[in-house]
């Protein structure tokens, strides 16, 4: 193998791990496997006395969350009402937490070419460095409007950055809550 392929080889594998440690959106869900989902129609937010969900500072924010949940149920054929008895209620939480992640393990990757010809190194550092990075939660709860119990619920969490236009902003909540939602009614094929 001559020194161009290699380097070429060494910065290609360099390039795929980079891209499998970006994280991305991490989804889960939890819900009750008894549950007859197929009898979902209809729904509405959970009455919320004492704000005891969504985010209490920050309305924008609230705003495209409900937005994006809606939008989400909607497309799935679920009916929004705003009187009578919903078949289930909609609500959500968010929770931010500074994480830190460390590394062991760090390398660089140089290539070019200069007035003596192309030149190319690989360096690999042992040395220990921590990473603090705020990471947001959003968890989507369905429950059942009979006996006011939790029936489902989505998780989803990922890095998040208090810098962000509003643009930005909302991109990333319908992404989050799409792919959420992609995951209710439990048990259907997901389709993309």
């Amino acid at each position: 193998m001559n020194k161009v392929k290699f380097i070429g080889y060494i910065f290609l594998l360099a390039s795929i791990m980079m891209l499998s440690a970006c994280s991305g959106i991490s989804i889960s869900q939890d819900y009750d496997q008894a549950y007859d989902f197929s009898t979902l129609k209809t729904f509405a937010w959970k009455p919320n006395e004492n704000n005891e969900y969504g985010l209490k500072d920050n309305d924008l924010v609230d705003k495209r969350i409900r937005t994006a949940i809606v939008n989400a149920l909607s497309a799935k054929q679920y009916t929004l009402v705003d009187s009578g008895t919903p078949d289930f209620y909609i609500s959500y939480y968010v929770t931010v937490e500074k994480k830190v992640s460390a590394s062991n393990v760090s390398g660089g990757i140089s290539m070019g070419r200069g007035s003596r010809g192309r030149y190319g190194s690989v360096g690999i550092s042992s040395g220990s460095q921590a990473y603090v990075y705020d990471q947001g939660t959003l968890l989507i709860d369905v429950t059942d409007t009979a006996d006011n119990k939790l029936i489902w619920r989505g998780a989803s969490s990922q890095e998040v950055s208090g810098k962000s236009d509003p643009e930005k902003s909302t991109r990333m909540i319908n992404e989050t809550v799409e792919k959420i939602m992609t995951q209710f009614p439990p048990g259907l094929k997901k389709t993309k």
